[in-house]
């Protein structure tokens, strides 16, 4: 139960503390919540990871400024933003599911296809709905984001792997 709420805790200080960069075409803030997503899924189990976020998204929805720009309430949630918000325990439960313990390789293919492919999916389709805009062009806008994700995985990784060896030599769980 303390990691759950560590990581949700985690997500809400990066997601406040960290400057967040402005898309102003589909209203849409860059922020390190992906890097906290890939790394809960890394670090915690399917069950906790998904719990984990599912915290952070109901703490938004009952209005506590806990999304980007100090954002909080259901309007976030179904505003331009919400297909992100909403995938974070999906794409939290999937990397976790899928991890690969051992292989780097492995676990960068993994956590693209559910950090990238699988968030850009829902949250485009999310778009597409809300903006009644050509999918294409979402799609288009969202691309250039792409190489930011890949860096944040692969920040996610490397910092999953160090955390679970300070864990391990210190004996801490």
């Amino acid at each position: 139960m303390t990691n759950i709420s560590l990581f949700t805790s985690i997500i809400i200080v990066f997601t406040i503390v960290i400057p967040q960069i402005p898309v102003p075409i589909i209203n849409i803030n860059v922020t390190l919540q992906t890097f906290v997503v890939v790394l809960t899924g890394l670090m915690l189990s399917p069950t906790d990871a998904f719990i984990s976020m599912l915290l952070y998204v109901f703490l938004g929805a009952l209005g506590f400024p806990v999304f980007s720009g100090l954002q909080g309430g259901a309007g976030v949630i179904f505003g331009p933003s919400g297909g992100f918000i909403i995938s974070f325990p999906i794409i939290a439960y999937l990397i976790s599911y899928f991890d690969s313990k051992k292989n780097f390789a492995i676990n960068f293919i993994i956590n693209c296809f559910f950090g990238i492919v699988v968030l850009y999916l829902i949250a485009t389709l999310w778009l597409d709905y809300y903006l009644a805009i050509s999918y294409i062009e979402i799609l288009m806008g969202m691309i250039i984001f792409i190489p930011f994700d890949i860096i944040k995985i692969l920040l996610a990784i490397i910092v999953s792997k160090k955390l679970k060896s300070f864990i391990q030599q210190r004996k801490l769980v």
